[in-house]
């Protein structure tokens, strides 16, 4: 018997498959969705720092690429880049932010790394901001990629909005801050329906 007879040939379906099938197609077994109720409830637990995630081989292939930093040289930011998911979210959802950096650092130095994010309404006004200290995750040079969910309340107005995301360096409490690298995004609120 060859393969295509044997393996592609029409199958009998089971009862119970045939069951399974005739309820999801009738919409008896979809998934329920959250009410905003349940999400502001869920959303008080919630942890959203952003986590960064260390890659030991992208951080190979991208030191191929630079020379290391000379000594007493600040760090240097060679790759910050920014995604949203979804473009397009509904309130009552979490919008995931994802980054990728790649770092290049000297040995531990007397500084403070912080990320910024903040929100922009479409007319230009910021409208949330949060600033998170990273340098824990960040402690070497490499390549990183971090996640962070930002939930949509009931009450965010419909519309055009811009996250903006700043890799700022402190070297002491009274120092200047330095922006290593700055990266934005667009997303908008749409309808619940």
């Amino acid at each position: 018997m060859t393969f295509a007879r044997r393996f592609l040939r029409p199958r009998r379906l089971s009862p119970a498959i045939l069951i399974g099938l005739s309820l999801l197609a009738s919409g008896c077994a979809t998934h329920r969705e959250e009410t905003c109720a349940q999400f502001e409830e869920s959303r008080k637990d919630q942890d959203y720092s952003t986590q960064y995630r260390f890659s030991e081989t992208d951080t190979e292939s991208a030191a191929r690429n630079f020379k290391p930093l000379p000594r007493g040289v600040k760090p240097v930011v060679r790759l910050y880049r920014m995604q949203l998911e979804p473009a397009g979210i509904r309130p009552c959802r979490h919008l995931v932010i994802r980054r990728e950096i790649y770092l290049q650092q000297n040995v531990r130095q007397n500084r403070t790394l912080e990320e910024v994010r903040e929100i922009y309404a479409a007319n230009g006004m910021r409208v949330a901001t949060k600033t998170e200290s990273i340098g824990d995750q960040l402690r070497t040079s490499g390549y990183y990629t971090g996640e962070t969910r930002l939930p949509i309340p009931e009450t965010t107005p419909l519309g055009k909005y811009r996250v903006v995301s700043k890799l700022i360096m402190k070297t002491g409490k009274k120092s200047k801050t330095v922006v290593l690298a700055k990266t934005s995004a667009n997303f908008q609120v749409l309808p619940r329906q």
